[in-house]
């Protein structure tokens, strides 16, 4: 809560000395500050979402999420094992190709028969989770793709748009919105 406490300080900084320069140097500089606070508002934002489904694990658990029902496993890979065998000596893979496919099966099915921890649950998939679950409404969603979308500015190889301050602004407003929201959802903690 110290580090969650302190980010949100950082945003507000970021935010109160957020304008827009004439001067190149300083317009470059506004930039990397507006993409780090799109990058803080997204950690907040990610960790707000964690701790609402923290606070209701049991529900959270029992959704199964990207989970597959009465999946059997050793059967399946088994099988597939069998059939990548089969196509390494008929040539169709060589030992690398068959290694490497039997490797992205089982991480696939790893992937999908154990619990998705909620610590390290990415942005993308809560919102998904969120979407999916509706637990929160399409314009919720929508904002929720927006931080998502401006965070990934991170990764700048890639040109990206990253929204103006307006924006970010308004990114932040309903990050308050969604703090207030899961207050509200919160069960009552009993006093005794």
């Amino acid at each position: 809560m110290i580090r969650f406490e302190s980010l949100t300080e950082v945003l507000a900084k970021i935010i109160e000395s957020g304008e827009y320069y004439a001067d190149e140097d300083l317009f470059r500089n506004q930039s990397a500050l507006k993409l780090n606070g799109w990058i803080v508002l997204g950690s907040l934002t990610e960790t707000t979402l964690q701790i609402f489904l923290a606070f209701y694990m049991d529900d959270y658990k029992r959704s199964n999420w990207k989970q597959w029902d009465a999946f059997q496993a050793e059967p399946v890979k088994r099988l597939i094992s069998q059939s990548i065998q089969d196509m390494v000596k008929n040539g169709y893979l060589d030992h690398s190709q068959a290694k490497s496919l039997k490797c992205a099966v089982n991480d696939k099915i790893k992937e999908h028969t154990r619990e998705h921890k909620v610590e390290k649950i990415m942005l993308d998939e809560l919102v998904q989770f969120y979407s999916e679950l509706n637990l929160l409404d399409n314009d919720d969603i929508q904002d929720l793709k927006t931080i998502q979308s401006n965070r990934n500015g991170i990764h700048s190889f890639q040109d990206r748009d990253l929204g103006d301050w307006t924006e970010l602004k308004h990114s932040t407003r309903f990050f308050c919105y969604l703090l207030k929201w899961v207050l509200f959802c919160l069960p009552e903690i009993p006093t005794e």
